[in-house]
């Protein structure tokens, strides 16, 4: 269940920038000549449901159906009972009730002679209870995969995203300074995800590497055992449905605290040209870069690996909204870092 605040605020999200969004997409469902979508959403996979009705689920699971023209419906497995609270933390979309929500939507299609081409975001990951629901009540209609079409219309240039997303980055920054002096795993870890609850995050996976010298990998970790001279935590954080990720690097030994720190001013500096190869742009001053990739939200779930040193990008990456995570050696000090990235245009 998710323990941060939920609700709506109609200053901070406008109803205008989400209707404005749910119309970018169905102009592109126009274009693909697609009548209707469905995009799931469940506690780890809201991130699609949420940048277009500003709604994240807290348990149960449900499908958004976004029709070419007209108003999405959400379907849910959630009772009557919280139908009136739903709709005050969903401003987009009327609201469907039933345990079995694809054969409700279904049902809808059948009675319906123009819907002929229905499109499922990420449709080889759509649950198949849902689908044999919908299969069930279809005859002569094609179902085909929407992952594309969706990610063309997430990344236009959105101002409100970036401010969330801005917001989200510097929750997180401001938690994982709470870290510094910590001398165990629980007090770095505590405090890092109590400050990030307190200052409204909906959502703080924290993950710690206690002694990154031996072993760089960031794990769920909690209790006594003391860290390193030089440890680092990774902040997951979500608020109002954006999600960012955030690494630091902490040092008690002063040679090793001023390369971090060097490194740290480089890294806030930099800037990304998403459409030119990455690598060469990640020239760590006084290092060598080991290991880098890129992440964003692009279909349901919160961050999807977009590149990396190992498989770099496939397709142009979106223009904002990328998170970076690299670890480099600076001569001798081991060094991970983790932010929002600005982009050049």
């Amino acid at each position: 269940m998710r323990r941060g605040l939920m609700y709506w605020d109609q200053n901070e999200i406008p109803l205008a920038d989400l209707t404005g969004r749910v119309s970018a997409l169905q102009q592109h469902m126009a274009a693909a000549n697609i009548d209707a979508m469905l995009l799931y959403t469940n506690f780890i996979r809201s991130a699609a449901v949420s940048h277009l009705t500003g709604f994240s689920p807290y348990w149960a699971d449900g499908v958004l159906m976004v029709p070419r023209t007209g108003t999405p419906i959400f379907a849910t497995t959630l009772s009557n009972r919280v139908a009136s609270w739903v709709a005050t933390v969903k401003p987009v979309g009327d609201l469907l009730h039933s345990p079995q929500p694809c054969a409700a939507l279904g049902e809808r299609f059948a009675a319906d002679p123009s819907i002929r081409r229905i499109a499922i975001l990420e449709l080889d990951d759509f649950p198949a209870g849902l689908y044999d629901e919908l299969a069930g009540k279809l005859s002569n209609v094609e179902i085909l995969d929407a992952t594309a079409i969706f990610a063309a219309a997430r990344h236009r240039p959105d101002a409100l995203e970036a401010r969330l997303l801005a917001h989200a980055d510097q929750i997180a920054a401001a938690a994982l300074h709470q870290a510094i002096g910590a001398t165990t795993v629980g007090t770095a870890v505590g405090a890092v995800e109590g400050h990030a609850r307190e200052a409204g995050a909906e959502e703080a996976y924290l993950a710690i590497a206690p002694d990154l010298a031996s072993d760089h990998r960031f794990l769920r970790l909690s209790g006594g055992d003391a860290v390193a001279d030089i440890f680092a935590i990774r902040a997951t954080v979500a608020y109002k449905g954006s999600w960012v990720r955030r690494a630091r690097t902490y040092a008690t030994r002063p040679e090793d605290a001023a390369r971090i720190a060097a490194a740290e001013a480089w890294f806030a500096a930099l800037r990304i040209d998403p459409a030119a190869p990455i690598a060469p742009q990640l020239a760590v001053p006084g290092g060598e870069l080991k290991d880098w990739l890129i992440e964003a939200s692009t279909g349901s779930r919160p961050l999807s690996v977009l590149a990396s040193r190992a498989a770099p990008a496939k397709n142009p990456l979106p223009p904002q909204g990328l998170v970076l995570t690299l670890r480099a050696d600076l001569q001798g000090t081991p060094w991970c870092a983790a932010a929002l990235i600005t982009t050049i245009a």
